[in-house]
């Protein structure tokens, strides 16, 4: 604050409305306009990152969480047959004679 009690500082403010819940504000002030920006813009990706984070969160425990995307191209893979350890020790122990 100036000597005489007023504010020299720019404020900006940010208000976001996401599809689902209450609105977020951010307020954000600086000498400089464009860091008052910069300091709003920081601020309201914090805001919206924890928001995010909490519904995932609340997704996750209530059950809702859709099931894995298919396989690419749509066609399942055939699953090969693992070989066993004795065949696998057979090979190796074939490969050193």
């Amino acid at each position: 604050m100036s000597p005489s009690g007023h504010n020299d500082g720019k404020t900006v403010e940010m208000i976001a409305f996401p599809r689902k819940g209450a609105r977020i504000v951010g307020q954000a002030e600086h000498e400089d306009l464009f860091a008052a920006v910069d300091l709003l813009i920081d601020k309201m990706q914090n805001q919206l990152s924890k928001l995010k984070g909490k519904r995932q969160d609340k997704r996750k425990r209530s059950g809702r969480v859709p099931p894995p995307p298919p396989p690419a191209g749509g066609v399942e893979e055939e699953e090969e047959e693992l070989e066993s350890y004795d065949e696998v020790v057979d090979k190796f122990s074939e490969q050193l004679e």
